[in-house]
């Protein structure tokens, strides 16, 4: 008993010798209301197998933990460290109750990358934000109490989200940066961890720049240019057909209204195709095309129905033996290197047919024949669409890919969404995620299954929405850059990643914010996504892969090193200390035993 005791002060003396210590803001609600108050946070990090452990007192919110993780994902990727072979510990202290969690998850953030890279702290900034798994900072409430916080842990320096400078109080607006002036605090707004960095070290985190690959640039472009020409080819034939059927054709007024007008809603949609198409804008061009051809499609099949030529029954098991057929063709298809893009999108495409299928079966059933025939049609065309996208690309070409290597990759971004569905729900419990917790789900059963490339798209399609809350108020500006060097990233390995460059050009032909940002997220996560399948599959090649850069800080360099030097004299008394007592427990029991 002596002997484990003694192993465990060992181990905590030396983690918290060799630990970081980094101060947050917090809110405590008092008896006259709410106050800011500074938290000491201690991080360490060791090797292991990639578990998360937090310690607090007082108790904290359950936020806090999920911040943790995203935390320690985020510090692993802009380090460039493999976080399943550590451990992390967050030891989170403080003289009185706060209020929530997620505001520490920047804090955090910082803690780790500097226990990671063996850095010192400029002890004089202090921070607040959110993290989002992109490593952008995101917002928080309590601005003022927490700048109050930062004075009260003699700070000189509080950095806060970008875009919260002004902080509305009642029919105030008050500036945190003229308020922190007063208490002598300057307040910075960041956006990310990559701009917070330099605060707080000696260093900078640059992302490098990766130019693009225009070989896989056009190589891109002739994919998508030959995708579009076959749906827009069908759906100008059979947007003919309809137009002089519906003119010979009456079946009442509001039928003929609702099937005029959509007729009118795909005529425009295959201009805007067009339009799109000239503008070079392939993958928008298809999606333009392939909307207009669900509704000629509906259009079609909803002529027949009141024609008395086909009933719904028959036209759905018509769609459903179809969809069965399509899916033996896109998994019969050898997945390759070179392929793994195409083979992925038909696969997910099959899955949304089946998903749109037995929505159509619920609305039968239901007595809407018109929503019947209406998701009918999508899935008969997403079905479809998924042997258009396999037929891509010749099967025989590349390097067969077995797909139980891809396992560990799966379980990976299965893992992954689960803790940012978790954080996302605990942070807004409100939320409806039906959508998102659908995907995850699905994800699940595809990885039992044995379907790894689909556990991954649809573990991605996961983050994706869940994170929309996060950032969907966001800086649309680093979601873009992000994207796009992820992009670039993937392109430099030889890939051409499809399903990013499709997303990035549409979100950059939207015009609703949300969607843009949707969007950019959904290209950065299928650019990862690529670049992460070539390093699973590439792992006895060693793959180097560099995403950022350190470069000298020089407007921190001088402070930091005077900080540098009192951590440094704290280290070497502590080590003594430490010395000292290992001496005197090994030699305790040296004695005990003879």
């Amino acid at each position: 008993m002596k002997k484990i005791l003694a192993a465990l002060l060992i181990t905590f003396l030396l983690n918290s010798a060799f630990a970081v210590v980094i101060k947050a803001p917090a809110v405590s609600l008092t008896d006259y209301g709410y106050v800011g108050v500074p938290v000491n946070i201690q991080i360490n990090v060791t090797k292991g197998d990639g578990h998360v452990f937090m310690d607090t007192l007082p108790l904290t919110e359950l936020d806090m933990q999920g911040s943790a993780r995203i935390a320690s994902k985020v510090a692993g990727e802009i380090t460039g460290k493999d976080m399943g072979n550590y451990n992390v510990y967050i030891t989170v202290r403080s003289d009185v109750p706060v209020v929530g969690g997620p505001s520490a998850g920047a804090t955090m953030t910082i803690g780790i990358i500097c226990e990671l890279m063996n850095w010192s702290l400029n002890k004089d900034v202090m921070m607040t934000g959110t993290i989002n798994p992109d490593g952008s900072v995101g917002p928080v409430g309590g601005i003022l109490e927490k700048i109050e916080a930062a004075k009260k842990a003699n700070c000189t320096v509080m950095l806060i989200p970008k875009g919260q400078r002004f902080v509305n109080e009642g029919d105030n607006n008050i500036d945190a940066v003229e308020f922190g002036e007063k208490l002598g605090v300057k307040v910075i707004e960041v956006g990310s961890i990559y701009e917070a960095i330099p605060h707080f070290t000696d260093k900078k985190i640059v992302i490098k720049d990766y130019p693009e690959n225009y070989i896989v640039e056009e190589r891109y472009k002739t994919i998508m240019k030959q995708l579009n020409d076959n749906v827009t080819k069908l759906a100008n034939k059979k947007y003919e057909n309809l137009s002089k059927e519906l003119e010979n054709s009456y079946f009442g007024y509001e039928y003929q209204k609702m099937l005029l007008s959509e007729l009118e809603s795909s005529k425009s949609l295959l201009e805007e195709a067009n339009q799109e198409y000239m503008d070079g804008k392939y993958y928008s061009a298809t999606c333009s095309a392939f909307n207009a051809l669900i509704k000629l499609e509906t259009i079609e099949h909803t002529l027949k129905y009141l024609k008395g030529e086909e009933d719904v029954k028959s036209y759905l098991f018509e769609v459903q033996n179809e969809i069965n057929d399509d899916k033996k063709t896109v998994y019969s298809k050898n997945l390759t290197l070179d392929n793994f893009e195409e083979i992925l999108a038909g696969r997910v495409r099959i899955s949304e047919a089946e998903e749109l299928l037995d929505n159509a079966w619920k609305s039968y059933y239901l007595g809407k024949y018109d929503e019947a025939i209406k998701y009918g049609s999508f899935a008969k065309l997403r079905g479809e669409s998924a042997v258009w996208w396999v037929s891509l690309y010749n099967d025989n070409d590349g390097k067969i890919i077995n797909e139980s290597k891809l396992k560990p990759l799966a379980q990976q971004y299965l893992d992954n969404a689960e803790t940012i569905s978790t954080y996302v729900e605990t942070l807004f419990p409100g939320l409806v995620a039906n959508s998102f917790e659908n995907d995850l789900d699905n994800a699940k059963k595809a990885y039992e299954d044995g379907d790894y490339l689909l556990a991954i798209a649809k573990s991605l399609d996961t983050c994706v929405k869940a994170e929309i809350p996060l950032v969907m108020f966001g800086d649309i500006d680093y979601l873009k850059k992000y994207s796009r060097n992820k992009i670039n990233l993937a392109e430099s390995l030889g890939v051409t990643p499809i399903s990013a460059l499709g997303y990035y050009e549409y979100a950059e032909s939207l015009d609703d914010n949300i969607s843009k940002i949707m969007y950019y997220k959904y290209s950065s996560y299928y650019a990862q996504m690529d670049i992460d399948v070539m390093k699973e599959l590439n792992k006895s090649n060693k793959i180097e892969i560099t995403e950022v850069e350190i470069v000298p800080n020089e407007n921190e360099k001088g402070k930091e090193i005077v900080n540098a030097k009192e951590d440094n004299n704290v280290g070497v008394i502590t080590s003594a200390l430490i010395a000292g007592l290992v001496g005197f427990v090994g030699g305790y029991f040296a004695r005990a035993r003879t």
